[in-house]
């Protein structure tokens, strides 16, 4: 299998590059990782990951700046169905909007748009919340998909992000996470999975939830 790590100029691609190479490795998994822009060996792939790091306007321009390469990502996964993993904003693209800055388009594969978290409250250590989100949570299953295999509603995830999907298309929601509210944290229909946090940087958890996605047969 040919794993592709889109690089767009923006997200963590080493981190995300090593997650994945140790997950191949300890798990014994034959995959061949590359990280790449070049539009010939992202149609050649089988499985696509999508990261992102910064604010959905200039991940969206980073995007666009390769030309040709959102296009080619819904013919790769929309039409020919092949499976796609986006990360934090990686995963906020899928849908339709973010307001973040000015209001900016996404892929429009999954209903929905971000908006900012709602800053207000305390927490149940009596601190105010504070935006960006970042740090440690757990999820709250909306039903078993085969990405949670062996996942635990007591396990923790690395959150670091701002805003928050606002969708009525509870069906795509496949888990979420509360940080003063309800927060969308893996979103998903058919092929394609996203998740608002971020799997290299969350221990054996994040390690979990990658091998559930590398094996996962949609």
């Amino acid at each position: 299998m040919n794993l592709v790590i889109i690089d767009y100029g923006s997200g963590n691609l080493r981190s995300v590059e090593n997650a994945f190479r140790n997950s191949v490795k300890i798990n014994k998994l034959n995959f061949t990782i590359q990280v790449t822009n070049e539009l010939e060996l992202i149609s050649k792939a089988d499985h696509l990951v999508l990261p992102g790091v910064g604010s959905f306007p200039d991940c969206k321009k980073g995007l666009e700046d390769v030309k040709g390469l959102v296009k080619l990502l819904t013919n790769e996964v929309i039409n020919k169905r092949k499976k796609f993993l986006g990360i934090c904003v990686g995963m906020q693209l899928m849908v339709d909007f973010s307001l973040e800055k000015q209001r900016t388009e996404g892929f429009f594969w999954l209903d929905g748009y971000f908006k900012k978290i709602v800053q207000k409250g305390v927490d149940y250590l009596g601190r105010d919340y504070k935006i960006p989100h970042m740090g440690w949570n757990n999820l709250q299953f909306e039903y078993k998909h085969p990405i949670l295999e062996n996942i635990t509603e007591n396990e923790q995830f690395y959150f670091v992000h701002s805003f928050a999907l606002e969708s009525k298309n509870t069906n795509q929601i496949i888990a979420y996470t509360n940080y003063n509210q309800k927060i969308p944290a893996i979103i998903g229909k058919d092929n394609y999975i996203g998740v608002q946090f971020h799997p290299e940087k969350s221990s054996n958890s994040g390690q979990k939830f990658i091998y559930n996605w590398l094996k996962w047969c949609p």
